[in-house]
């Protein structure tokens, strides 16, 4: 065995469980950023925990407004996902860089994709700082999902998404 860096071992452990964070701009557009730093974080009462770089567009968002949802990219997204992971929210609209077909969940003004496997309507509980992130614990006030859909993976990293049976 050979010593590896950090990036380097999220290559070695693809596929990595790929979300897209949806959330509010200050001008009220919408931003997606896909994110594989997730987990589930309680069953009761129901939390998720996510990181993301200090200076990301979408970290600045949820602590503004404490309103995310995260949503499970369906694999017509792929290259969408690809897109939104190339460039910051700060610097263009991506969503009109690259559109996509959007819905509405009932109870949230935030939309997500309509190609979506999984979708988690979250508020924020706590912000820590670690490193060059910051750690996100948050509540989930609802779950949607529409399990006839196929939900992309991070692969290498983030060098490739495709579907967990890819190989």
């Amino acid at each position: 065995m050979k010593e590896i860096n950090i990036e380097q071992a999220t290559a070695v452990t693809s596929p990595d469980p790929l979300m897209l964070l949806c959330t509010t701009k200050e001008n009220g557009s919408l931003n997606m950023a896909p994110v594989s730093f997730f987990m589930y974080s309680s069953y009761n009462p129901p939390m998720l925990a996510f990181a993301m770089g200090k200076e990301s567009n979408s970290g600045s968002n949820i602590r503004r407004t404490g309103k995310a949802v995260f949503a499970a990219p369906g694999v017509s997204l792929n290259n969408a996902v690809m897109a939104y992971g190339s460039f910051s929210g700060n610097e263009q609209d991506k969503l009109k860089e690259t559109p996509i077909v959007l819905q509405n969940i009932e109870g949230s003004n935030i939309q997500i994709p309509e190609d979506t496997r999984v979708a988690f309507v979250v508020s924020l509980a706590q912000t820590m700082e670690f490193g060059d992130h910051y750690l996100y614990l948050c509540n989930i006030e609802k779950i949607v999902a529409d399990e006839s859909k196929d939900a992309l993976f991070a692969w290498d990293g983030y060098a490739k998404v495709a579907p967990a049976q890819e190989k």
